[in-house]
């Protein structure tokens, strides 16, 4: 029995059912004014990776904190051959810690889907996520020169715990995006490529200014908070809009009880087993979509696209030394990433029903991974495949194709997974799917490390 029925008493005393049509059915669907609710998923796609992105952005912040403090005043701080031990395990630790908790924290938030209202859910993760960029951004101005190794503990358990909030966050968005059509889906996903490509952008301004590190990671995380911070704020503002509550209402368990509390709430009709088996019989071909999809894109990107170096590499170079990296790995793919989720507007194919065409050209996307690696590698690579495509002309086609067909197969499977199942499972089957991307960002991390080890 779904929210829509229940049953009453007839005359001659046999129960039969009622059928209590939701409001969707009784009142004309209302306007998105000024497609606000739209722009608000849009916002909070960009809210969801903000946080990490502005982590990765601000090496050299990190590399400055954990430099070697006898260097000579003529020596960089991040020269590569004078790197102290903790500023080259930094980016490791940093990554494996990430990608552990990214997972756990997606897996609770999975688990607990039907226990934890999305409320809690959405509100305690931003709200510790806010508090946590608070304090990174002061740390930025307490000098740390003579505890550097607890300022390396303490960066990676901070950091940890803000990726798996934001993991729950990204799964919550999903989830509730799934309650709306398809369109909103879209627009959270393409938020999150706009951040990426934001950030990318303004890292390569960063070096362009030539800003200090502790400056311009200043300005990475009091941006990150102040996001973070609005985030909240609309996203507490869909509960006033009557766009978003016209699909709320149908949707929360609380409020369906409130206008009616004879009607059954539907996490007590269905086990969690049930509940989530039945999900996976009608979206496992979308959910292995993704994850296949940002396993290719992690394996690839950045690891092994960011040892990448022009053929023409000199250096102090400007182009080739200095620009080279942030433009061609990380503004090409955000860039690439972001124009495919766009497509996705007006482009669909393959189509809702053909998650077999999808799965195929997911794994099709695994020649990446060898082509990327005959590119122009650093003269320290031991692999044969270094250096066959000898053109700058092939990173950049290849960069930019890969964030193409992420953006563009990630969109459409994520947009197509969760209108196969009832809409009591639309939220759940968002989590599923955001899960098989985390799974699928998991593994190809580490199969990243192994390319990179073996490069």
């Amino acid at each position: 029995m779904s929210f829509s029925e229940r049953s009453r008493t007839s005359a001659d005393g046999n129960a039969e059912a009622e059928v209590l049509l939701p409001p969707s059915t009784i009142y004309a669907e209302p306007k998105d004014r000024w497609n606000l609710v739209f722009l608000i998923f849009n916002f909070l796609g960009i809210a969801s990776l903000l946080p990490w992105n502005s982590v990765t952005t601000a090496k050299n912040y990190f590399d400055y904190k954990l430099r070697n403090v006898t260097l000579p005043p003529n020596v960089p701080y991040n020269d590569p051959n004078a790197a102290t031990e903790l500023q080259r395990m930094f980016e490791s630790y940093l990554s494996v810690s990430a990608m552990l908790s990214n997972l756990v924290f997606m897996f609770l938030a999975v688990a607990f889907v039907r226990n934890i209202s999305l409320n809690v859910r959405m509100v305690s993760s931003l709200v510790i996520i806010i508090v946590i960029f608070i304090f990174t951004v002061v740390l930025v101005a307490v000098d740390s020169d003579s505890w550097q190794y607890e300022f390396f503990v303490v960066t990676l358990v901070s950091s940890a715990i803000m990726v798996g909030m934001t993991a729950v966050v990204t799964g919550s968005m999903f989830g509730l995006s799934c309650l709306f059509p398809p369109k909103y889906t879209r627009s959270a996903m393409t938020g999150q490529a706009l951040g990426g490509t934001l950030t990318s952008v303004t890292n390569i301004l960063a070096l362009w200014g030539g800003d200090s590190p502790k400056a311009s990671a200043f300005g990475y995380f009091l941006s990150a908070t102040l996001i973070s911070f609005l985030a909240l704020l609309v996203y507490l503002s869909l509960y006033r809009l009557r766009y978003s509550k016209f699909y709320l209402v149908n949707q929360d368990d609380n409020k369906i009880l409130d206008i009616n509390e004879d009607i059954p709430n539907y996490t007590s009709l269905v086990s969690q087993r049930q509940y989530f088996s039945s999900i996976l019989k009608k979206v496992w071909p979308y959910g292995l979509t993704v994850g296949l999809v940002f396993y290719v894109t992690l394996a690839c990107f950045p690891g092994l696209t960011s040892i990448i170096k022009s053929v023409h590499y000199q250096p102090g170079d400007p182009w080739t030394d200095k620009y080279f990296s942030p433009v061609v790995c990380f503004l090409m793919f955000n860039f690439g990433d972001l124009l495919g989720r766009f497509c996705t507007t007006w482009v669909h194919w393959p189509r809702n029903g053909q998650g077999a065409l999808l799965i195929i050209m997911a794994v099709l996307r695994v020649v990446y991974i060898p082509l990327l690696m005959m590119c122009h590698i650093d003269s320290g690579s031991n692999s044969y495949l270094k250096n066959l495509l000898n053109n700058d002309a092939w990173p950049i086609a290849l960069i930019l194709t890969l964030g193409l067909t992420n953006g563009y197969l990630g969109t459409l499977s994520m947009m197509y997974g969760p209108s196969h199942v009832a809409i009591e499972q639309a939220e759940g089957a968002g989590m599923v799917m955001t899960f098989s991307m985390v799974l699928g960002l998991a593994l190809g991390a580490l199969s990243s490390l192994a390319i990179v080890k073996y490069i």
